[in-house]
């Protein structure tokens, strides 16, 4: 027998991402905030050092070396916007621009586990009824 994928057995599950941000550490906090309206219940902060010279981050328009990896796990039906409106921020925030880019999540382990990261009580609600 051939593997349905769970989205179209039950409809209401939502596949995840993760979500990699990388601004400068000034701006890390602002971006976090932003993230947090679009239903992102768990993001983990990263220090990183830039390696870029000057010449480099002059060309990118690239002010400091010192920036922040923010790590936020996404529902994939959110990405297009979230990816829209972190776009439009890194071109009107003075010193807030960065990059931001998405990887797919295979799995994950447990249901609690993708209530919380999904932020969604519909599947529990469902998974209730049906018993």
């Amino acid at each position: 027998m051939a593997k349905k994928e769970i989205s179209k057995v039950n409809p209401s599950i939502k596949k995840l991402k993760l979500l990699v941000t990388v601004v400068d550490r000034s701006k890390a906090l602002f971006y976090m905030d932003l993230l947090e309206q679009f239903e992102v219940n768990m993001q983990t902060m990263l220090y990183g050092k830039g390696t870029a010279g000057k010449e480099i981050l002059s060309y990118l328009g690239l002010a400091e070396t010192e920036k922040a990896v923010i790590l936020s796990i996404i529902r994939e039906d959110k990405t297009k916007e979230i990816l829209e409106t972190i776009s439009e921020k890194f071109e009107k925030v003075k010193n807030g621009k960065g990059i931001a880019y998405t990887i797919p999540l295979k799995s994950i382990i447990g249901v609690s586990v993708y209530q919380f990261l999904s932020n969604s009580q519909t599947f529990k609600k469902e998974a209730q009824a049906n018993e």
